[in-house]
């Protein structure tokens, strides 16, 4: 207590999260959402950073869904190792699309 019973005056700004929380910028509270139009029918891809859900829907009726360890394993396919999955970018996603939608035509 050398400041005169002031703690943290002249010390480094701590983050106001714990230090094991990513920032805001990396984690989102809403799913990380791509759309598509593909055959007439609109098809998007979500994904949430704080469950690991990952959904496909057309018009809005979940197609496929799948969860850890799964939809890291399905986003790593098509978007190579960059992030295991984890924090797929928009175009991960798009391609994750492209490459659902190749499948389910092939049924």
């Amino acid at each position: 207590m050398g400041r005169g019973g002031v703690t943290g005056a002249a010390g480094p700004r701590l983050h106001s999260r714990h230090t094991f929380c990513r920032s805001d910028d990396l984690l989102r509270n809403d799913p990380r959402r791509v759309t598509a139009q593909i055959d007439g029918a609109l098809i998007s891809a979500e994904y949430s950073e704080l469950t690991g859900q990952l959904c496909l829907r057309q018009d809005g009726a979940v197609l496929r869904e799948w969860f850890p360890p799964h939809s890291w394993i399905a986003i790593a396919s098509v978007a190579g190792a960059r992030h295991w999955g984890t924090r797929p970018t928009d175009e991960d996603l798009r391609a994750l699309l492209r490459n659902e939608m190749t499948l389910l035509r092939a049924q």
